[in-house]
């Protein structure tokens, strides 16, 4: 009886994940949509002002957080119906969000040359922010790459124990993410001490998986490609979720030195 309620416990978080998702997935993609993240041509003007990097940078990081959050739980589902072709697709959302994120990084230069004169602390929050969009990029690629690579190459399923870990860990690490949206877009930059518990509830829960992961193989339960999969993707998860921490911590700099 405490599985199931466990199980239903876990339907109900996904719906609701879901649910929310679909706002803004509905709003933002389509399967011919291309994630919008800023370039030169958005900062068009010869002298650029505080306010404006920092509309940008904002709807560059809910952009950022809505890539994330749509492509990790679609990964995870994904992986665990064994659909391949829906990876597919998330992959190639996924690299073009990062070569967006590399393309911000690779122009950093040419904006803060743009920057007014007196600018010198709006440089670098923009600095900041644009590495750690990189880094999370990064890390959802590395996330979704080796799962479809994985399906792609028809290797052993996970058993039925490791898929009902990656859908208890992947409603909470969806749960953060959307969290995370929502102070973002609602400018509660006062919750993140919240948004830090939620990810401290996440790396324990991990702990534990890692461990059921570690008898598995004492038990020799589980193959050697099956452990690298499951601990990579582990450690990918544990650098995204710090990378969107800084993310807004950064994000909430900049608007508190913005608006005094």
């Amino acid at each position: 009886m405490e599985k199931f309620y466990l199980l239903l416990g876990l339907i109900l978080g996904v719906f609701g994940t879901w649910v929310l998702l679909q706002r803004f997935y509905n709003r933002k993609f389509n399967h011919n949509s291309e994630l919008m993240l800023s370039d030169m041509d958005d900062f068009s003007e010869t002298s650029i002002k505080a306010e404006n990097v920092l509309i940008k940078t904002n709807e560059d990081t809910l952009n950022a957080i809505i890539m994330t959050s749509k492509a990790y739980y679609l990964g995870i589902s994904g992986f665990h119906s064994e659909n391949s072709k829906l990876l597919g697709e998330i992959q190639t959302e996924v690299e073009e969000f990062n070569q967006r994120a590399k393309g911000l990084k690779a122009n950093t230069y040419r904006v803060i040359q743009k920057l007014q004169q007196d600018s010198i602390e709006t440089g670098h929050y923009y600095v900041q922010i644009v590495d750690y969009l990189r880094e999370i990029a990064h890390s959802i690629k590395y996330v979704i790459r080796p799962l479809h690579e994985h399906l792609e190459n028809n290797h052993k399923p996970f058993a039925e124990d490791q898929n009902e870990d990656l859908v208890e860990f992947g409603s909470q690490v969806t749960d953060f993410l959307n969290f995370a949206l929502h102070i973002v877009k609602e400018s509660r930059f006062g919750q993140l001490e919240e948004l830090i518990k939620k990810r401290q509830d996440v790396l324990d829960l991990m702990r534990e998986h890692e461990k059921r992961q570690i008898r598995r193989i004492k038990k020799k339960e589980t193959n050697s490609r099956n452990s690298v999969l499951y601990f990579g993707l582990m450690s990918e998860t544990k650098h995204l979720l710090l990378q969107t921490v800084n993310l807004l911590k950064s994000t909430r700099d900049f608007v508190s030195y913005t608006k005094s």
